[in-house]
């Protein structure tokens, strides 16, 4: 059926249905033009102007995000050099990964004071640098170390601009081990708080992470349950040591990944606000933003054509910003392979300065607010996520869930779906299992990725890191790094 370039547009939501069934000649419609997300939220091919909506509590129009730089070589020099060239070149922040963190992808520095005082050497921390730690699992240490660097560093804390990024929960659930007991995690949660304060640093001290899940190959719906509950498990911890729930609900950061599904990712950030303005509501507080850190997916990075991961990341960047994040790392193109080179360190840092600085994306608040397709998918999205996060608590709380197994066996569900999906070319990872390169280059990083060893002393099922691509990585490829 032919259309006229001179024919009037069509705004009637029936007519256009009428002529796209036309077009199909008999073809399903649902089978077509619809589909299912993971957490079975319908995805329409058209969507009316959502009425009555208004943006979300978040960064405020103008202002930029933070654009955080990896710090994650163990040899200080050189990761001090890296810091450097970051922060000349655009980076307005850090992110100081530690050894085993939910982050460190295979790499990462120790938690020791003079190491963090030289990998940071020449920096003003009092300049208003955004520094954010990514802890390992005894994150105490870590933070400790920190701030007895910055004392050797002659900055007093109440000068330094740091998310401590606690995360006993997210931590515990990765190796399927916690360090304590609920009641003893509490109270190390709310010592360790106290500590930091006393001494004059602003926080926020706990993280309510996110990228566990989404790296286990989880649902959105799934990493918004997990970030709800482990916040209510620190809100609930702090206010035992006898902090106010005003001051609690500050000293809480919230992480995300964003992957290259634009839409979704957009839509789970926006979703995660209108939750906790929702859980703050019950408890008897008036909302106000929270501070939401995005770093840009691992499980979809691949070590086939790692150039395409240029891409990926960059669409992640997109929705993490229009998504309303206040600060996001983009991953090297070649974290699969090994630790990112100058090269990669560059592009993952202009991919945010391009995005920032000539695309404007943070010139706008909410910029998908009233927009049917995204109000519809964040509207699905906190009733799922708020469901999950019911789920968890029915079973007693995170800590419980995680012990029963209940939560990781939902999102294994999610994770067999995803694979089948790209096995059953119902989905596609361009390079991987689709339109690969031939002409394939071997890609520098300056340390390859080391051998992987899992956790063998659990107590429940770990939310063991994945990559997507990795079924479909032949075994030569496993070695396509070189130094």
């Amino acid at each position: 059926m032919a259309l006229e370039l001179n024919e009037p547009v069509i705004t009637d939501a029936s007519l256009w249905r009428k002529r796209a069934e036309a077009i199909l000649k008999g073809a399903d419609f649902d089978a077509v033009l619809t589909s299912k997300t993971y957490d079975g939220l319908r995805i329409e091919p058209l969507y009316d102007k959502a009425q009555g909506k208004r943006p979300l509590m978040g960064v405020s129009a103008g202002s930029p995000w933070a654009i955080m730089s990896r710090v994650d070589d163990s040899e200080p020099g050189r990761a001090n050099f890296q810091a450097l060239t970051d922060l000349e070149n655009g980076a307005t922040g850090l992110v100081l990964v530690f050894e085993n963190s939910v982050g460190s992808y295979g790499f990462g520095l120790p938690a020791d004071a003079d190491t963090i005082a030289d990998a940071l050497k020449g920096i003003y921390l009092d300049a208003g640098i955004e520094l954010a730690l990514d802890c390992g699992p005894r994150g105490r240490d870590a933070a400790h170390a920190f701030s007895k660097a910055c004392k050797a560093m002659g900055f007093p804390a109440n000068t330094v601009k740091a998310r401590f990024g606690l995360n006993p929960i997210g931590l515990g659930a990765r190796d399927g081990v916690f360090p304590a007991d609920s009641q003893k995690m509490t109270a190390n949660v709310a010592a360790s708080v106290n500590d930091l304060v006393s001494q004059g640093f602003g926080g926020p001290f706990v993280v309510a992470d996110g990228r566990i899940v989404h790296n286990a190959g989880g649902s959105e719906a799934q990493e918004l349950g997990f970030v709800l509950a482990s916040a209510i498990f620190y809100l609930c911890a702090l206010e035992s040591a006898g902090i106010s729930l005003e001051e609690a609900r500050g000293m809480i950061e919230f992480r995300l990944s964003s992957d290259a599904d634009q839409f979704l990712s957009i839509a789970k950030h926006r979703a995660l606000r209108r939750l906790w303005a929702s859980i703050e509501t019950q408890c008897g507080l008036t909302a106000k933003p929270i501070f939401v850190a995005s770093e840009t997916a691992y499980r979809m990075t691949a070590k086939r054509d790692p150039h395409v991961n240029i891409l990926r990341a960059g669409m992640g960047c997109f929705a993490a910003a229009i998504g309303g994040s206040d600060a996001i790392t983009v991953l090297p193109f070649t974290t699969a392979l090994g630790l990112a080179d100058p090269f990669a360190r560059r592009l993952a840092r202009n991919t945010q300065l391009i995005l920032l600085e000539e695309a404007h994306l943070a010139k706008v608040t909410d910029p998908v607010a009233g927009a049917g397709g995204y109000e519809a998918l964040t509207d699905g999205l906190v009733a799922e996520g708020w469901n999950e996060f019911q789920r968890i608590e029915t079973e007693g709380g995170i800590v419980a869930a995680l012990n029963l197994g209940s939560l990781q066996a939902r999102i294994a569900v999610a994770l067999i779906s995803r694979r089948d999906a790209l096995v059953e070319k119902k989905s596609i990872m361009v390079g991987v299992t689709a339109f690969l390169n031939p002409d394939e280059k071997s890609t520098n990083v300056l340390a390859p990725m080391p051998i992987q060893i899992k956790n063998v002393d659990c107590s429940f099922p770990p939310l063991v890191p994945i990559r997507l691509a990795e079924a479909f990585e032949p075994a030569k490829d496993q070695e396509g790094a070189k130094l």
